[in-house]
């Protein structure tokens, strides 16, 4: 039985001899995204604008016996996007999966916020996230080949955190494409999710949190604590998966139950 058992989670969830594009894959949610899908046997390639941040994501990967390659890009450049993918696809394993993670954050009341702040929020989170996820689906569809595409969106998608608006907006905007992807792309076996992360820990957000009002925050979830990356990996490892077949169209809430108390 756990022979079969083993067989069955092989067949199921590894991503061997695929490629997995992960953007934003320098720190964060898409770092630990990239380690997770390296480690079921995937190729993965780790676009991001940093390279000295990228290069250590890929030496995690290969110290732990996996493959990866370093795509330096800045996913707002739609031209620079395409070309990338192509390289991409002409020198790793056939294309599978998208994680489409990159992102910007940004506070402000509605009263304060600037033209430029919204532009950079609306032109990241939503217009970039759109044409990544339209070049990879085109070169899927060019030769046939079925995929999936995870969004990660944001729980703030949903609710609405006070200074917010203009991210939650961006984030909500991506969960509604990801329903038009999915239904668009359906009859080319092209699966589409989203992930709405709750509050999650990472290097950008941690001296945030460590202040009184990020100590505030923290202290009126319902269970007073924060995620770390590593709290996406089931959902990840599912919808990045043929066991996956059936799901497409869905938000995913990863939060901790923290839509109930979030302030």
């Amino acid at each position: 039985m756990a022979g079969t058992d083993t067989k069955f989670l092989a067949e199921c969830f590894g991503l061997s001899g695929l490629t997995v594009v992960v953007t934003g894959a320098g720190s964060g949610i898409g770092r630990q995204a990239a380690l997770t899908l390296a480690a079921t046997g995937a190729e993965v390639a780790l676009l991001g604008r940093r390279e000295q941040a990228l290069r250590e994501t890929a030496d995690l990967i290969t110290e732990r016996g996996g493959r990866a390659r370093r795509f330096c890009v800045d996913v707002t450049h739609r031209q620079a996007v395409s070309e990338t993918l192509d390289e991409v696809q002409g020198s790793m394993a056939p294309l599978w999966a998208l994680v489409n993670n990159a992102g910007v954050g940004g506070r402000a009341a509605l009263l304060e916020v600037s033209e430029a702040q919204v532009d950079q929020i609306l032109g990241v989170n939503t217009k970039a996230a759109l044409f990544v996820a339209t070049a990879f689906a085109e070169r899927l569809i060019a030769r046939e080949l079925p995929g999936r595409i995870i969004n990660i969106c944001s729980l703030a998608a949903q609710t609405h955190p006070l200074n917010l608006a203009i991210y939650g907006a961006s984030k909500a905007a991506l969960e509604h494409l990801t329903r038009s992807m999915a239904r668009e792309w359906s009859s080319h076996r092209i699966n589409v999710n989203a992930i709405n992360p709750g509050y999650i820990e990472t290097d950008i957000n941690r001296a945030m949190f460590q202040t009184p009002a990020g100590r505030k925050v923290v202290e009126g979830l319902p269970r007073q604590r924060l995620g770390t990356p590593d709290a996406l990996d089931g959902v990840l490892l599912l919808l990045a998966s043929t066991a996956s077949a059936f799901i497409t169209g869905s938000t995913l809430v990863v939060d901790d139950a923290q839509r109930f108390g979030v302030s």
